[in-house]
């Protein structure tokens, strides 16, 4: 090999490795992106699950008065 081709073979590995770069930090900004959204809709889900437990909760003590209601309907001051 002369010194032209080890030169356009420099050049086009040096030209490689930019274009590498350049991917690399945009994967590395979308996967950070994602983690963030990761972390919102984390935060979502965990507030929709405690919601669901307090309905879950007011719906068994609804059921639990209305069923004292119907079996003690004289204790009940509505």
């Amino acid at each position: 090999m002369n010194k032209y081709e080890l030169k356009y073979m420099l050049e086009s590995q040096t030209s490689i490795l930019d274009r590498l770069s350049d991917t690399t930090g945009k994967q590395s900004l979308h996967i950070q992106e994602l983690w963030e959204q990761n972390k919102e809709q984390d935060t979502k889900i965990q507030k929709l699950t405690n919601k669901i437990y307090e309905l879950h909760d007011i719906i068994k003590s609804q059921k639990q008065k209305d069923w004292e209601e119907f079996i003690h309907p004289e204790r009940i001051d509505n």
